[in-house]
């Protein structure tokens, strides 16, 4: 209290209720711009696991080739997984990869699903590796909720 004029004087700090919900407006956009880019950058890690493992499935395939003259198998010998299992140990957010070859054996496939436990915004996709690569790449993704072409190498 001013005893000089008898009045009360008021603090005159603090924010107005425009001034708060402009701040929470304004955060709440960046969080919406944000948190997307966050969740596909976390999904890019984890799409790490795939391609180190494809990477070495593709060297083995190689040496696969290589033994077999050029070709990745034969109807009595055909190129799988279970010949190349030591190349993708304790897959995490993956699931064990398919290898395949087609018949004359001259091109191979590999696919993996990405299991749908805690994968929120991506879903379940498959990430299929084609060697040598056809037209359209040697990567392709199906599947999910949105697209998960942006994942590929």
């Amino acid at each position: 209290m001013n005893y000089l004029s008898g009045r009360v004087r008021r603090n005159q700090g603090g924010f107005t209720l425009i001034e708060l919900l402009v701040v929470v407006l304004i955060i709440g956009i960046l969080a919406s711009i944000a948190v997307p880019q966050y969740f596909r950058v976390v999904e890019k890690g984890r799409f790490a696991e795939a391609s180190s493992c494809i990477g070495g499935l593709k060297t083995a395939a190689e040496n696969f080739s290589l033994k077999f003259g050029g070709t990745y198998g034969s109807a009595a010998n055909p190129i799988t997984y279970a010949k190349l299992d030591s190349q993708c140990p304790n897959l995490k957010f993956f699931n064990a990869p398919v290898v395949a070859s087609n018949n004359p054996y001259t091109i191979y496939t590999i696919t993996m699903g990405r299991n749908a436990t805690a994968n929120g915004s991506y879903g379940s996709y498959n990430v299929v590796f084609t060697w040598p690569p056809p037209a359209a790449g040697e990567w392709s993704c199906n599947g999910g909720i949105g697209t998960c072409a942006d994942l590929l190498p």
